[in-house]
């Protein structure tokens, strides 16, 4: 299974059940803005007030074939397994399909999921060990809490520059990985001197060979 990011703001999203596995998968991504319609004949007391809010959309009745269609992304979310495999024999093959009672004939799964300062940690165990990935989505939340703002913000400025800027391929490959450096990571002067040499090189790209080296060449 190929692990990726995939933007799904507006799409269309469907899920089949109103229960309380349906409200979490909603609710975890409801953040990402998409178009999400719930299909159940009842609905959590938490996504009644979605529906009043005009956050989501609820179809009042059990599933239709015809739910599916057009629809970017489905899950299949009811306490009942015959419906589930129902709601994934009606999805043609190119729809994104989650079966939560089924990982293994799902097409996608919901990995533990953290953000902070544009930095997105998401870790799935394809289903096999939902507490096991929460555990090394934490371990790494762990990582991030105890980094400096600023650093990241430096890293986004270096980023832009070097990929902007007239260096080789190797140099902006090299300047890249330079700035992760340990130092620089809680060492303000540090990331100062840095970004002032790449906003020299940026500016006076003639200097590159001579400021940088054969190292960099």
């Amino acid at each position: 299974m190929l692990p990726m990011m995939v933007n799904i703001r507006n799409k269309k999203v469907i899920v089949i059940g109103g229960g309380k596995i349906a409200a979490k998968r909603i609710e975890s991504l409801l953040r990402f803005q998409p178009n999400i319609t719930v299909v159940s004949p009842v609905l959590e007391e938490r996504l009644h007030d979605l529906v009043k809010s005009d956050v989501i959309e609820h179809i009042a009745r059990s599933f239709h074939k015809s739910d599916v269609q057009g629809t970017f992304l489905v899950i299949a979310a009811t306490d009942d397994t015959a419906v589930n495999q129902r709601v994934k024999e009606s999805c043609q093959t190119n729809q994104l399909i989650n079966i939560v009672d089924d990982p293994a004939n799902s097409s996608f799964h919901f990995p533990a999921m953290y953000e902070k300062n544009e930095i997105t940690i998401a870790v799935t165990t394809s289903g096999i060990s939902p507490m096991l990935a929460k555990n090394l989505r934490d371990e790494f939340a762990a990582i991030v809490d105890g980094m400096d703002p600023e650093y990241l913000l430096f890293l986004k400025e270096v980023r832009h520059l070097v990929k902007e800027g007239q260096f080789t391929k190797e140099q902006k490959r090299i300047l890249l990985k330079e700035c992760l450096e340990e130092w620089y990571h809680s060492n303000s002067i540090q990331r100062s001197i840095f970004m002032e040499k790449i906003l020299d090189l940026y500016y006076h790209p003639k200097k590159i060979k001579d400021k940088l080296g054969s190292s960099y060449n």
